[in-house]
């Protein structure tokens, strides 16, 4: 098994190192920690897609005999080669593409965004921990006696916070992504943030 681990990364290396173009996994890596950066969820969200639910996919695809296997993964594989492919003319000669191809602002925002996930995700959070938090007031009620007034203030209190930190979780222009953006858009970088993608801000 030692073995198995070595021969596998010498060959990952021989096959993705030498060639500088051929060096897609690091671009993956920093792309995935750019995301993860902005998304906290995003490596959760990560690691059950690739590790449980495209390998159960596949699993159950392959059991079902390969026409099955075939006439699902065919299609997908086309649709992955495709955006791959106008992702890269996207960013490098974007003049070679029909002028709607150019950007992916014509589809819907879901479909070319994380952040209309992110905004369901924050709130779901959001309500979750509102809802811990008036259950630890609900327990310490019995220990001293609360106003309606008070809990109505406190509430606002809350409410108002929560609001403040999601819209604090949209309004860093430091994490932006280029691709989610349009083009001409000023974008802020911090200067050396491309060497330590995984630091939360």
């Amino acid at each position: 098994i030692a073995l198995c681990h070595l021969f596998f990364n010498v060959f990952g290396i021989l096959l993705w190192y030498p060639v500088p173009f051929m060096r897609l996994p690091i671009r993956m890596a920093n792309v995935l920690g750019e995301r993860t950066a902005k998304y906290r969820w995003f490596a959760v969200l990560y690691l059950l897609l690739c590790f449980l639910l495209l390998p159960s996919l596949v699993l159950g695809l392959s059991l079902a005999g390969w026409r099955v296997m075939a006439g699902v993964g065919g299609p997908f594989l086309g649709v992955t080669i495709f955006i791959a492919a106008v992702n890269m003319m996207q960013a490098h000669s974007p003049r070679y593409l029909p002028t709607k191809l150019q950007t992916w602002d014509f589809l819907p925002k879901w479909m070319h965004s994380l952040k209309p996930l992110d905004r369901l995700i924050t709130k779901a959070t959001v309500c979750c921990s509102f809802s811990c938090e008036a259950g630890q007031n609900e327990e310490q009620g019995d220990e001293e006696p609360i106003s309606p007034h008070t809990v109505s203030v406190r509430m606002q209190d809350e409410f108002a916070s929560s609001q403040r930190k999601e819209q604090l979780t949209h309004s860093n222009p430091v994490l932006d992504c280029l691709e989610e953006i349009r083009p001409g858009v000023a974008v802020f970088k911090l200067k050396g943030l491309e060497r330590c993608n995984s630091t939360p801000l």
